[in-house]
């Protein structure tokens, strides 16, 4: 699919949906650099009534969603998401921002489990939750475990390998992303279900075990989030821009598009 296809989508679905629609396609993780492109877009359309962003990403860290939300609805009254294939963890996060989340039979949203820089490996990202698990399961081998040789010899020897600088991003991370997502669905997405944002808030940010689980539209319905059920020549729009869009990355070098 050349441009002009995709151009020809993109006017097609401001035309389905009423509104300006921005993309955001990545499969690097999501973080600030996102914020000065994505404002240069803004400022150049200038304030609208609606604004949708095409999103696809599996996550990235656990403060780029919020500053996202924030920065777009500077520029809009309405703000949406439309979901083709994934938005994942710090990606779900951001959905949890808008007034509606539009998915399609194959879309998915998934757990919000960020990930946070390894602070000597700097390339790498850790999910937060694989750090909690790792010390839930050493807490209760040394509590269920009466042989002291088996604490001193192995599960001490794991513990000092862990990197407090580490673990104290692991808790930090925790604690900012079951603060954001209360934030942003207290404010926005369930605005007008108060009693819903901690029962959602802890299901999104405690309540799955698999960091890829995926939450597709019935489910996202199911624990409250405003969904809209994108169906005949809205979905067909929406995934002939995706797949437009994931044919563009097969042949470029490029890891995000705003």
């Amino acid at each position: 699919m050349d441009k002009d296809e995709r151009l020809h989508y993109l006017d097609s679905l401001e035309r389905l949906r009423g509104s300006k629609v921005l993309v955001y396609f990545a499969y690097t993780p999501l973080d600030d650099s996102i914020l000065v492109p994505l404002y240069e877009q803004l400022k150049a359309i200038g304030h609208t009534e609606k604004i949708d962003l095409l999103l696809h990403s599996y996550g990235g860290a656990v403060d780029t969603p919020y500053k996202v939300v924030m920065l777009i609805r500077e520029f809009c009254n309405e703000f949406g998401v439309i979901v083709p294939f994934v938005a994942k963890s710090a990606a779900s996060m951001l959905v949890l921002g808008a007034d509606e989340v539009v998915m399609g039979p194959i879309s998915e949203l998934g757990p919000i489990d960020p990930l946070i820089k390894h602070p000597i490996y700097k390339e790498l990202w850790v999910p937060v939750q694989a750090i909690r698990y790792c010390i839930d399961y050493l807490q209760r081998s040394i509590e269920s475990n009466p042989n002291p040789e088996l604490v001193t010899g192995i599960i001490t020897p794991m513990i000092n390998k862990l990197d407090p600088w580490l673990i104290g991003d692991y808790e930090k991370a925790l604690k900012a992303s079951h603060q954001y997502a209360e934030a942003l669905l207290s404010r926005y997405m369930l605005k007008d279900n108060p009693e819903l944002v901690p029962i959602v808030t802890r299901a999104l940010t405690e309540g799955y075990f698999s960091h890829g689980y995926p939450i597709g539209r019935q489910e996202a319905k199911e624990l409250g989030l405003r969904v809209t059920e994108a169906e005949d020549e809205l979905w067909d729009v929406i995934w002939s821009l995706y797949r437009g869009y994931e044919e563009l990355f097969s042949t470029c070098d490029s890891g995000d598009r705003v």
